[in-house]
């Protein structure tokens, strides 16, 4: 069964401003916290603790052209209201950080890499510490972005950067978008440990000053994460359009935009 999942919720911060990862000198790493863990949803007495505004149907700061992309974007999605989730794409950033908590993450910490997997569709993130990354040359534009981090005080705070446009985001942007994060560790009264997130996004094609959003994670003891890949689905139930097919004896030719028709038809 393809899952879909909504969107998680939205509040305020602040980021940082984005420096060369080469500017930062190492940190005492003994010093430095472990994010490494399965990250869900934080509550407290029964509720999800969040912030204020920045929802994706908040009014957002759009400029002329933001509004029109995101007016245009909203026509596209059809009776059906698709999304990428529906087609097996990776959601990407912003979305996949916002979204997260429903479907839980996984951080794995090393000295000079922090890798954040969704449990949808195992979409993975690296962010890049130290002197460790890809040259600029070398580097692709993609839907999560190239990533640095880097440690101030007991805080990392990462860079994201080479963003394919993402009109489809929960805060959409433009291809030339920045997101600064920030990631810090603390526990509650009853003694849970509390991933502290904190994204603002700027882009001077959408936006007209930057867009902000706050969440809260809670480690999940012995957490792990379930194999989540919708494109086995349609890549077995093409499989077997085939096989009917050729059993039926009929030439075995079904394409994957019969699978996708038939799949659209049920919804």
């Amino acid at each position: 069964m393809i899952r879909l999942s909504g969107l998680g919720p939205l509040a305020l911060t602040l980021g940082a401003l984005a420096l060369p990862a080469a500017a930062y000198p190492d940190a005492d790493k003994s010093a430095q916290p472990d994010f490494t863990g399965v990250w869900t949803t934080y509550t407290e007495s029964g509720r999800q603790v969040i912030g204020g505004g920045g929802r994706r149907n908040d009014v957002l700061p759009f400029t002329e052209e933001g509004q029109r992309r995101n007016d245009e974007y909203k026509k596209l999605l059809g009776p059906e209201q698709a999304n990428p989730g529906a087609y097996c794409v990776d959601y990407g950033m912003p979305m996949m950080m916002e979204m997260a908590g429903g479907y839980p993450l996984e951080f794995i910490q090393k000295g000079d890499q922090l890798t954040i997997i969704f449990e949808v569709e195992g979409e993975t993130r690296r962010v890049f510490l130290g002197t460790r990354g890809i040259p600029e040359e070398k580097r692709l534009s993609t839907r999560q972005g190239y990533s640095v981090g880097h440690w101030q005080g007991n805080t990392l705070m990462v860079e994201t950067s080479d963003l394919l446009d993402g009109q489809d985001q929960s805060h959409p942007h433009s291809d030339q978008a920045h997101i600064s994060e920030t990631f810090s560790l603390s526990s509650d009264a009853k003694g849970t440990k509390v991933l502290n997130y904190a994204m603002t996004l700027t882009d001077p094609i959408y936006y007209t000053r930057p867009v902000t959003v706050q969440k809260k994670f809670a480690l999940v003891p012995q957490g792990y994460l379930i194999t989540y890949r919708c494109p086995d689905e349609f890549w077995l139930a093409l499989l077997k359009a085939r096989r009917d097919q050729l059993h039926a004896g009929k030439p075995a030719n079904a394409k994957m935009s019969d699978v996708y028709k038939a799949w659209e038809d049920k919804q």
